[in-house]
């Protein structure tokens, strides 16, 4: 019995985990979607999305071996600098950011995964490993963006700019605040 409490409580990390996660890269993907920074706030949004995927999939683990699902963000967002009413969105620091998310991630659950096999538990094992590698793909994206940004600069984000112009071009739509 013991042994099954020990899946749930690391199971559960994994879902405080996802949820810091999920709402950190949705409060990052406001913030350049409200810059106009069209390929990072759907970058954003995407990896958010595949995130919740993951607290999912914890869930229905966790449901299986009969424990109860807790819904609790495993730590703080981080919030952007403000001043003079303006939010710093320095794209550099939030990619940052998010590659170290990743990267804790995936030392967490390869803990995590370890002491599930201590466990006995090769199921929750092989759902901790499974998602090492998502994360690292997470965690490599986010380095490519970042390198992006460094070696193009200014270029990277007035190619962002351009293209959410041109597809508003192209569909016809009027910007008025809201889509």
């Amino acid at each position: 019995m013991a042994l099954k409490e020990k899946s749930i409580e690391l199971l559960n990390k994994g879902v405080a985990k996802e949820i810091q996660t999920v709402l950190q890269y949705i409060y990052f993907q406001a913030h350049f979607e409200d810059k106009g920074y069209t390929h990072l706030s759907n970058l954003f949004r995407k990896i958010a999305i595949t995130e919740m995927e993951h607290i999912h999939m914890f869930a229905d683990r966790i449901m299986f071996l009969r424990g109860d699902v807790i819904m609790k963000p495993g730590g703080d967002i981080t919030y952007l600098n403000k001043k003079d009413d303006i939010v710093d969105v320095d794209i550099k620091n939030i990619l940052a950011i998010a590659a170290k998310m990743e990267s804790d991630t995936v030392d967490l659950y390869n803990d995590y995964a370890s002491q599930c096999s201590a466990a006995g538990d090769s199921t929750s094992k092989r759902l901790f490993e499974r998602l090492v590698q998502i994360e690292e793909e997470h965690q490599d994206t986010f380095d490519i963006e970042g390198d992006n940004f460094e070696r193009f600069g200014i270029t990277y984000l007035a190619l962002q700019t351009i293209q959410r112009v041109d597809k508003k071009e192209e569909s016809g739509s009027v910007d008025v605040g809201m889509e």
